[in-house]
């Protein structure tokens, strides 16, 4: 009997229903644009911080034997982990005021340094070569696979020997400007060629010379873990540098720049909270005397509340879905704005907790909303509802302000208006106070 008091005053409701649904899609909305920007500021920012200091790896040495390097990759600790070789520095004179690193990689430790071909692929010949598009644009290379590269590299940095060798190009990505130096992927089996076999860097040398960066599973508590990892291994001696982009300063320099969603998520609850308010509150003051006769015929006051939550999940269940669509589109639009110098291009985050978490706070800011004019409705008597007004305490003010007045003009549309607007002080300062809050904040949000 509930549930079907609760569909037809729903449908008897049509009007109210269509506002308050217009209210929670522009609250669930706004929530779902709000935690889209600030899930895409956190994503975009730690990844131009991860671009800055060359790797993704949460951990990275550029002193390390084979032998090292097969002992901790087997340690529980590390997800996965990449490796480099390099070697030599590359000294065309077309690349003056740019480092050009030749070294090995394996696929992870290029994805890493965010050095991995989108077109192509990674070298698998002796004579091939991989490179990012600002050392093809400074040899003035087109971009297309198989053209001719020449190097004049240096093996050893405090010699004045320098080896010249030619590659075919068999993959390229786009150059990182954030770092200082590029890199240049050759086989395995060149470096082992012009290594000799080496074992590893030689004083004063960089031919040979093994890197490894290594990523954990989350990246909670990384000095810790890697003290760990290096004990458990016996390797207390091997010195690791963590990434910066994981210091605490810097995440809470991210944190920082996402202060302004998480007051505008505030404001969003506030507002949409006093709008749906009002709605119901509307409602529950027209519909009085139709609770009031349901009291009567026995009806609780538990029933009658779960008769308003129910119509509160109702519109819900329309309003909520069409917020989360129209807000996330909203938020794939303004991210562009909050980077308008990205070097990159720019991630978009689809992470599920912008959804749910938009949808719970759309869902709790509805429920919020719906219990001060349950309450009412649920614990007015019989009597009262039939003498019931939408004023604040009618028969209290009438007695305190009984009088006439007198007009000399007669009644006018506008006093009518202003007099009509004051028989519920409340509601009209809460309105007004709404009003003022949203014009201040949208004058903030221009600035």
């Amino acid at each position: 009997m509930i549930r079907t008091l609760t569909n037809r005053s729903f449908r008897k409701n049509k009007g109210r229903n269509m506002v308050a649904v217009f209210a929670i899609v522009l609250t669930s909305m706004m929530f779902t644009a709000l935690f889209t920007m600030a899930q895409s500021i956190g994503q975009n920012m730690t990844q131009m911080y991860l671009r800055q200091s060359g790797t993704a790896a949460h951990i990275s040495t550029k002193k390390i034997t084979d032998a090292q390097i097969e002992l901790l990759s087997n340690h529980p600790n590390v997800a996965y982990y990449g490796t480099s070789i390099i070697a030599g520095i590359a000294e065309n004179t077309r690349l003056a005021g740019r480092q050009l690193e030749i070294r090995y990689g394996s696929d992870q430790y290029a994805k890493d340094t965010f050095a991995y071909p989108t077109v192509g692929t990674m070298t698998e010949k002796q004579d091939e070569i991989a490179l990012d598009t600002i050392i093809l644009e400074r040899l003035n290379i087109p971009l297309e696979l198989g053209q001719t590269v020449t190097f004049e590299w240096k093996p050893d940095i405090n010699s004045q020997e320098v080896t010249s060798s030619v590659f075919t190009l068999c993959g390229w990505w786009e150059g990182n400007q954030s770092s200082y130096a590029s890199m240049a992927w050759v086989s395995e089996t060149f470096v082992w060629d012009v290594c000799d076999n080496a074992t590893g860097p030689k004083t004063g040398q960089i031919l040979g010379q093994r890197m490894m960066g290594i990523t954990f599973s989350d990246s909670k508590n990384i000095e810790q873990k890697t003290v760990q990892m290096l004990t458990d291994c016996n390797l207390t001696d091997l010195e690791f540098v963590t990434n910066l982009a994981y210091s605490a300063e810097v995440q809470g320099s991210i944190l920082r720049e996402n202060l302004p969603m998480y007051g505008g998520m505030l404001l969003v609850f506030i507002a949409g909270y006093f709008i749906i308010y009002n709605v119901f509150q509307i409602s529950v003051a027209s519909d009085i005397q139709f609770y009031g006769r349901l009291k009567t015929l026995g009806t609780t006051t538990k029933q009658i509340r779960k008769i308003i939550y129910g119509q509160g999940n109702r519109l819900c269940a329309i309003g909520i879905p069409a917020g989360l669509i129209v807000g996330y589109s909203l938020g794939v639009l303004l991210v562009p704005a909050l980077f308008p110098a990205m070097e990159t291009e720019l991630t978009i985050s689809v992470n599920p907790a912008i959804f749910i978490g938009a949808a719970l706070f759309s869902y709790i800011t509805v429920l919020s909303s719906c219990m001060l004019p349950a309450r009412i409705a649920g614990t007015v008597s019989p009597i009262e509802a039939l003498r019931y007004t939408d004023a604040d305490s009618a028969a209290h003010i009438y007695r305190k302000n009984k009088r006439h007045k007198h007009s000399k003009n007669g009644v006018s549309l506008s006093g009518m208006a202003w007099a009509n607007l004051w028989r519920n002080r409340k509601r009209t300062v809460m309105v007004l106070t709404l009003m003022c809050r949203t014009k201040r904040w949208k004058r903030r949000l221009r600035c």
